[in-house]
């Protein structure tokens, strides 16, 4: 995450850096069933790698991409209220069937993969885990539990990834994955912004990881 805060006439600025780690889910709360095969993870934050499309028996790969969100608050207007974060991720269509499923223009952020394993076998866990607090040059700190995050997706009758808040300093447990499923979700954070803080650019990251037994 990355907040940065300027001097009294210029704006200041908030933003969250976003990286996915990679391991080896219709319209509703997208969660979708997917046919039993080799043992596998896929995690996809923001930008990722997929050749063709899962259900038409395309391929995943690695990508090292970190994404961000933004909030630009006017000096003015600090302490004032949430802010919407803007995001530099560009992914609209879901790689399970090329579905217009997020609006980064809007803010979404991608966040999706799926669990595949022969047999049975306990379900996998999506988390996120975060510092404490965001930092700046001059070591202060803003927490980490003023970034929150809204659930959605195109046609998305309710959310698959439930909408919620950073804890900080902490891992959270997000979405219990059965396998052979497919998930995804497009997240819309906000910065609280409900606190006076000094100039600077305060950073953080936020790491997502699927995880399997």
């Amino acid at each position: 995450m990355l907040l940065t805060l300027l001097p009294i006439r210029p704006a200041s600025a908030c933003a969250l850096a976003l990286s996915g780690l990679l391991g080896c889910s219709a319209a509703q709360a997208y969660l979708v069933g997917i046919g039993v095969g080799t043992r596998a993870l896929y995690l996809q934050v923001g930008t990722g790698t997929f050749t063709g499309t899962y259900s038409g028996g395309g391929t995943p790969g690695d990508n090292s991409t970190i994404n961000t969100v933004t909030a630009t608050v006017a000096a003015g207007a600090i302490g004032s209220g949430a802010q919407t974060m803007s995001t530099n991720s560009t992914v609209t269509n879901s790689p399970y069937d090329n579905f217009a499923f997020c609006t980064p223009a809007s803010g979404q952020v991608y966040v999706g993969g799926f669990y595949r394993t022969p047999g049975t076998a306990a379900n996998a866990t999506l988390s996120v885990a975060t510092p404490l607090n965001l930092l700046n040059a001059s070591s202060d700190t803003i927490p980490f539990s003023t970034i929150s995050w809204v659930s959605g997706g195109a046609q998305d009758a309710s959310a698959t990834i439930p909408s919620g808040t950073f804890a900080g300093g902490t891992t959270q447990t997000l979405l219990s994955v059965a396998r052979n499923n497919w998930f995804e979700s497009c997240l819309t954070f906000s910065y609280a912004n409900a606190q006076l803080a000094p100039a600077g650019t305060f950073t953080g990251r936020a790491t997502y990881q699927l995880v399997a037994p």
